[in-house]
C-alpha cells in the first residue's frame, strides 16, 4: 500500500466511498488512470486483500476505513487523510476531546525531558489526549509521561502495525493499548519503516489534534515537519522556549517563535488557546479543588 496517495482519494470521493463501485469503475475502465496505476490495479489481488484481513483480525488490529464513525473527524478534515487507518486500540471520543500532539528530537536535552515530564502529565490531568509518533527521544518521553500520569495517548507509526520499530517498541505500544489509548498506521501490517513513510507519517500526527507541540527541535528536525502540517491544516502550533538560544540544537524552536506560534510556559497557555468560556473556567477550577 502507498501513503499519501491522493488519486486513490479522488476516485473513492467521485464513488460516494463506496469501494465496490470504485473497484468496479477502475475494472471496467471507466477511470482514467496512468500506465503504472492501472499495472498497480492489477496486481492487486483478491486473495492479498483477504490475507491482510485475516492477519488484522488474527491480531487483534482493526480496520477503519474513511467512512467509519471511529474515523477522527479531525483527521477526515486534513487535506490528503489517509484512506485506511490500522489500529490497535480505541480511538473513540477524540472528536470531543482535548487533543494535542507533541513531538521533537530523537536526542533532547535534561532540559527537554524535564519539560516534557512536567507538561505532559498535566494536559493529561486535565483529560487531554496527547499523539506523538513512537520515536526514541522526545516521543518516548511523551508516551511514557502519558501512561505514567493515567492518561490517554496515540503513537503513529512510520512503519506496519505488527513491526516493532525501534525493536523495543513492542512494550511500550502494549502499554499505550492497556491504557485506553492507540497505535496506528497507515501502511499494511508488516511494512518495514522508511524516511518516506515518517514524513508521511507527521500529517497524521498533527492532524488527530487540535494544536501541535514542539518541545525540542534543531533546523533540521523532523518536528519541524509536523509543525508544518500543522499550519496547514489550521491548527495551532505551540513551542517549548529554548533554555539556551545559542545552542544549534534549539535553532527548530527558535525559528517557530519567529513565525508567531505560541510560546508555552505552562500547560494553561495551550489550554487557553484550544478551549474557551465556561469549559476552561471549569477546568480551572477543577484544577484547584
Amino acid at each position: 500500500m502507498q501513503p499519501y496517495n491522493r488519486k486513490t482519494l479522488e476516485i473513492l470521493e467521485r464513488f460516494d466511498y463506496n469501494a465496490e463501485k470504485a473497484a468496479a469503475a477502475i475494472r471496467d475502465g471507466n477511470v482514467l488512470l496512468t500506465d503504472d496505476e492501472k499495472k498497480r490495479a492489477a496486481e492487486t489481488r483478491n486473495g492479498s486483500v483477504r490475507e491482510v484481513i485475516d492477519i488484522c483480525r488474527r491480531n487483534g488490529i482493526k480496520i477503519i476505513t474513511f467512512d467509519d464513525s471511529e474515523y477522527p473527524v479531525l483527521l477526515k478534515n486534513i487535506d490528503n487523510p489517509p484512506i485506511v487507518l490500522f489500529c490497535a486500540g480505541n480511538l473513540n471520543g477524540l472528536d470531543d476531546a482535548i487533543t494535542v500532539s507533541a513531538v521533537g528530537t530523537r536526542k533532547p536535552s535534561d532540559y527537554s525531558i524535564a519539560v516534557t515530564r512536567h507538561i505532559i502529565p498535566q494536559l493529561c490531568k486535565v483529560g487531554a489526549v496527547i499523539t506523538s509518533g513512537l520515536a526514541v527521544g522526545i516521543d518516548y518521553e511523551v508516551h511514557k509521561a502519558c501512561l505514567n500520569s493515567g492518561g490517554r495517548t496515540i503513537g503513529v507509526l512510520g512503519c506496519g502495525i505488527m513491526v516493532n520499530y525501534p525493536a523495543d517498541n513492542a512494550k511500550l505500544k502494549r502499554a499505550i493499548v492497556e491504557n485506553g489509548g492507540a497505535v496506528i498506521s497507515e501502511l499494511l501490517p508488516y511494512t518495514r519503516p522508511s524516511a518516506d513513510y515518517f514524513k508521511y507519517r507527521n500529517r497524521i500526527i498533527s492532524g488527530l489534534s487540535k494544536g501541535t507541540l514542539v518541545i525540542e527541535a534543531d533546523e533540521k528536525s523532523g518536528a519541524l515537519l509536523t509543525a508544518n502540517h500543522a499550519c496547514e491544516q489550521g491548527r495551532e502550533v505551540f513551542y517549548i522556549p529554548p533554555r539556551d538560544i545559542l545552542s544549534p540544537r534549539y535553532m527548530g524552536v527558535a525559528s517557530l517563535g519567529r513565525d508567531g506560534a505560541t510560546p508555552v510556559f505552562n500547560y494553561l497557555d495551550i489550554l487557553c488557546s484550544l478551549i474557551k468560556g465556561e469549559e476552561l473556567e471549569k477546568i480551572a477550577e477543577d484544577c484547584q479543588s
